[in-house]
This record gives C-alpha cells, structure tokens and sequence, in this order.
C-alpha cells in the first residue's frame, strides 16, 4: 500500500473485535509500529486486532496470540481488503499464560503486551517473553496506567537491564532491553525498589510499619540491628 495503513485504518475503522466494535492501541501507537517494525524483524503480541495488520503490512515474521480464532478470521479479512500481505502472520490461538510457555521462539525484535490486563496476565507475559526480546528490543505495554502493567514499567525504571523510553502514545509506555538479567529475588527493602504499602494494616500501625521497615530493612538497618542485638 502507498498510504500509511494507520490512516487508512482511522480513516475507516474495521470490526475487528466483533459486530461495530473496533479497539486497541491508539492510532499514536499503531504509527509508531508502522514507522518502527522494519521488514524481517522478528515480533510478537499478545492480543491482535489492528496492530497485527500493521505488523504484516511491515513485513515483519509475526506471531499474534489470541483466544478468539474468530479475531483471527476478521483480521485476516481485512488484511486481503486493505492489500496487506499476511503470509507471515501466524496466529496461537488460546490464552498467552497457556501458550507462551511452550512456543518456541526466534529472539524477538518487537514485543507488543496487549493481552488480559488484571493482575497477573500483563506480569506474566513479560517474564515469559523477555527472555527472547533481544537486547536493544523494544517492548511496548498497551494500557500502561493499569497497575498489573504500570508494575512492569516501574520495574523497567529501576533495573540495570531495563529503560523506559518515550511512550508510544498517552497510555502505552515503550521499555527497551538492555541485557539478560532476571529480576533479583531480594527479599528486604531492596525488593519494593522505593515503593511499598502498608494498606493491608489498620491506619493507626501503617506510619509505625513504614518507618521500621524502611530503617531496618535496609543494609545499614540490618547491620546496626545485628551490633545492637544482645550476645547469645
């Protein structure tokens, strides 16, 4: 197609999602695929709709997983009405926590979550694709406000291996890969990476809670506790 395949998308949004209903990333977003996924890279996504057209219309070896084989007929539909090619797409269909443990997997140039949103789907497809990102892979997280995948970004913030880059559009955040690590199981105060909640306790013991655990759960808490201990 001459015309970028975003504006004729937004031009005429297809029901992709069933009878009149068409949702997914903001046209911000799907252009950003199109002006980023290059012919022959290597991509994933958890959801499909849209953006799938836009990865196949890139040319890009894609693998779209969904629970709706009928989202796949649809998209598939449209592809052969807008004149994108779609030989390169490949659909599992089911649910991603059930089938992305077991999909064998090229390293990944582009990743899109835009599966289930609540907790844990969004947790669970990062830790089952960022291993196969390649380092300097892109990850985009649609709906990124939510907090199953805001939990994600503000990881990315705080790890070695991770950056937080522009966001795609005003609710999907981009994450790069800088190298292999998996996330560290402290299991102290480094773990909450600055953040933590009390809500779990009654108002009256949070502010007492949060101030213990921040002093002694620390090294240096630790270590004054361990010099303030009496001898056994």
């Amino acid at each position: 197609m001459d015309a970028p395949v975003t504006e004729s998308l937004k031009r005429k949004p297809p029901s992709l999602h069933g009878a009149g209903e068409f949702w997914g990333l903001a046209w911000k977003a799907l252009a950003w695929l199109e002006r980023t996924v290059q012919p022959g890279m290597a991509t994933l996504e958890t959801g499909a709709g849209a953006s799938t057209i836009i990865f196949a219309a890139a040319g890009a070896d894609h693998i779209a997983v969904t629970p709706s084989s009928e989202e796949a007929e649809r998209i598939r539909r449209m592809c052969a009405e807008l004149g994108v090619d779609d030989a390169r797409v490949t659909f599992h269909i089911g649910r991603s926590q059930d089938v992305l443990p077991s999909l064998e997997l090229p390293p990944l140039d582009v990743v899109l979550l835009d599966g289930a949103h609540g907790f844990p789907y969004p947790v669970l497809d990062w830790w089952h694709l960022a291993p196969h990102l390649r380092t300097g892979g892109r990850m985009l997280l649609d709906d990124a406000y939510l907090p199953a995948v805001a939990a994600i970004v503000d990881f990315a913030r705080t790890s070695a291996a991770w950056v937080v880059e522009k966001p795609a559009s005003f609710r999907t955040a981009c994450i790069r890969k800088l190298s292999d690590e998996e996330p560290p199981d402290d299991a102290d105060a480094r773990a909450a990476r600055g953040r933590m909640s009390f809500t779990y306790l009654p108002p009256g013991r949070r502010a007492v809670a949060s101030v213990r655990t921040r002093v002694f759960s620390t090294r240096a808490g630790i270590w004054v506790v361990r010099k303030l201990r009496p001898p056994s």
